[in-house]
């Protein structure tokens, strides 16, 4: 670790240890919000390495481009119906997604009008800007980076890959049939954990849940995740919306046997559940509650096409097709290994998941033709 490295998580462990001495105690949740995005010192927006080999975790639009050409056969059909389509990405990792698609997008004749991208890092931004750079203007004209979410309608394509889990959680503990909050305190200038009661509004959303738990049961869910929601697809007036990421429905989710909940932190390519070690250093995630989504979703008039795992939607888009035997044995070797990253069950194929929901749009979503909702 180096030494500027290791003064970003004294400062930041500063602040938090601050705030906390000034309330009394604050939750996991303000605690993960400023663990991960406190301005210019948490992990998302200090300028660390996160992506890759020399970073601490590799996603899927990284490993190389058949991630993103598969999504360009998949968003086709919904582009196609719009003159006036754009694609909105949320936190657009290196930018490696937008560049692939948009380069699989126009050789497909289905360029959209726009694609913008919401970032809240200024480091992943500067990445971003110098990866579309690289496109043919033509493609990185189109491309906009927003300083808030949309305020003008459009339609087209809402897409986040990997961000929903690392949206802030509460931590909780089902005790005595009540759910207690956890919360943090500074203890000699260590983090200490304790429960308390949660506010009627947060306890509501947990009882909304209609969860069957036995006593001493810790998990975690994402308060508020129906006015992100909202906030977030308000501005779509037709299209579809599209998450890709780690989770459970809510019955596997939940389930008795995993009683101490999701949470995980990756640092250097190593996974570790001590939230509270390395402040600022390491992401932290929690798997997410794809139920919960859907739930929201619907409550936006939104209609929920399909959940299914990576792998599935990928075949059905048609990935095998892109694997060429013909030609460079290096690049067809690079291709095969990339696509069993994404696809076997013991890689990426069946610990991602694919949530599609759409809005005022008519029609089949592509790879979810039969309505797959197992497990929801």
């Amino acid at each position: 670790m180096t030494s500027s490295a290791q003064q970003i998580s004294n400062t930041l462990q500063h602040k938090i240890t601050q705030e906390i001495n000034n309330k009394g105690s604050i939750s996991f949740a303000r605690f993960m919000e400023m663990a991960l995005y406190h301005p210019g010192l948490g992990y998302y927006s200090a300028g660390l390495k996160k992506f890759g080999k020399e970073g601490d975790f590799i996603t899927s639009p990284e490993l190389g481009s058949l991630f993103a050409q598969s999504h360009a056969q998949l968003f086709q059909p919904v582009l196609e119906k719009h003159d006036d389509a754009v694609i909105f990405e949320l936190g657009a990792g290196m930018g490696s997604f937008c560049h692939d698609l948009l380069l699989a997008l126009d050789k497909l004749d289905q360029l959209p009008q726009a694609y913008w991208i919401l970032e809240v890092s200024a480091d992943l931004k500067h990445q971003q800007q110098q990866k579309i750079a690289q496109l043919p203007n033509h493609l990185a004209d189109k491309v906009m980076w927003l300083d808030g979410l949309p305020e003008q309608p459009f339609n087209g394509v809402i897409f986040g890959n990997e961000v929903l889990d690392a949206l802030p959680v509460e931590v909780f503990r089902y005790q005595n049939n009540e759910y207690h909050r956890l919360m943090l305190k500074n203890d000699n200038d260590l983090l200490s954990e304790s429960w308390q009661p949660f506010s009627s509004e947060l306890a509501q959303q947990l009882n909304d849940k209609k969860l069957n738990l036995p006593n001493g049961y810790r998990s975690e869910f994402i308060p508020n995740l129906n006015q992100w929601l909202t906030s977030v697809t308000t501005q779509l007036q037709s299209g579809l919306i599209w998450w890709v990421d780690y989770g459970y429905g809510a019955p596997a989710y939940y389930h008795p046997q995993r009683n101490e909940g999701t949470l995980v932190c990756h640092q250097r390519h190593e996974a570790n559940f001590n939230p509270y070690q390395s402040v600022g250093l390491q992401d932290i995630t929690a798997f997410v509650d794809f139920t919960h989504v859907a739930e929201c979703l619907s409550n936006l008039d939104c209609e929920v096409k399909g959940f299914g795992t990576q792998a599935d939607v990928l075949m059905a888009a048609g990935i095998d097709k892109l694997l060429q035997p013909e030609g460079d044995f290096v690049d067809y070797y690079q291709l095969a290994s990339e696509m069993k990253q994404l696809m076997l069950p013991t890689e990426m194929g069946e610990k991602f998941k694919v949530l599609a929901a759409t809005k005022n749009h008519k029609g089949d979503i592509s790879g979810f033709e039969n309505n797959r909702l197992y497990d929801l």
